[in-house]
């Protein structure tokens, strides 16, 4: 799960991806054109464009796709006073302006879906049926594209992540840190140790700090030249394996929970105090890498 600036018509139109659209009426009412979904273990975002071809507006009040997903949500994500991004919930919807449109985007407004009920690959469509206020309900055919919305992102393992897929990068790295010898090490420093075998390259130096540890995960701060992100990372068979890298959602104790962390709230707590200690600009930094970019398989739970 994707900078907070560039709207989905535009990158798509920059990226010469085709067009999806499923039109209510022909001149009246809504049309929604473009819809994919990112989809990561447990969860994911569906984006749109969302156009209003009548006079007055309209408002997305609701979204349900009761055969995917435990819970559907309308999203968006806020900057608050330190400059850092978060994600909420926003049950009032979303505006759709008389004879105009509104993009559910990265880093914007979305659809989040949560608790996924099965697997989902490219390629795969479900039904999701969107609520507005004066259109109804509108049945939207939304396909998996997690490539399409990993077109952007930050500079790791060399190479410049805007506009290139992300799961390219995944399979160009280093295998994961397979291989590295942690031995004798802190948990502090075989995380930092393996971070630096898959994403450090003499062009495009890592740092990585603050790391917190709790049981068998561990969440990591890194940055890279002037993009930065965060990791989290899980202990396997003794040896610490990236599961993904993202940005705010890794600060939300129900983004951890939902990918497999048992002690969410503690790890979220202890990881935050850590990273609010290094300053807000830092903070911000971290959070500049949009969306999640899944490194490895989670293992099951």
């Amino acid at each position: 799960m994707f900078h907070f600036r560039k709207t989905l018509a535009a990158g798509a139109a920059a990226l010469g991806l085709s067009l999806a659209s499923l039109p209510v009426a022909a001149h009246d009412g809504v049309h929604v054109n473009q819809p994919y979904a990112r989809l990561s273990a447990q969860s994911g975002g569906v984006f749109m464009v969302i156009v209003n071809h009548a006079a007055g507006d309209d408002r997305l009040v609701a979204a349900a796709a009761p055969d995917v997903a435990e819970v559907v949500e309308l999203h968006t994500h806020k900057e608050d006073a330190n400059g850092v991004m978060q994600m909420m919930a926003v049950p009032e919807g979303f505006v759709i302006p008389g004879h105009g449109e509104h993009a559910l985007a990265r880093g914007g407004d979305h659809v989040m879906l949560m608790g996924l009920k099965k697997e989902l690959k490219d390629g795969d469509t479900f039904p999701m049926t969107l609520t507005f206020e004066n259109a109804g309900e509108v049945v939207v055919e939304v396909p998996v594209d997690s490539k399409r919305a990993a077109a952007a992102g930050a500079d790791m393992q060399g190479m410049d992540m805007q506009g290139h897929d992300h799961s390219a990068h995944a399979a160009h790295a280093h295998g994961n840190g397979a291989g590295v010898d942690t031995a004798g090490m802190t948990d502090d420093q075989a995380v930092v140790t393996v971070m630096m075998a898959q994403f450090d390259t003499p062009e495009n130096p890592l740092t990585v700090e603050p790391v917190v540890v709790q049981g068998d995960h561990a969440l990591a701060s890194w940055a890279q030249g002037d993009k930065g992100g965060r990791a989290l990372l899980e202990r396997r068979e003794g040896q610490w394996v990236i599961v993904l890298c993202g940005g705010p959602d890794l600060r939300m104790p129900s983004f951890l929970t939902e990918n497999g962390v048992s002690d969410a709230d503690r790890l979220s707590a202890l990881f935050n105090a850590a990273e609010d200690g290094k300053g807000a600009d830092k903070v911000a930094l971290w959070s500049s890498f949009e969306g999640v970019v899944m490194i490895s398989e989670p293992a099951s739970h």
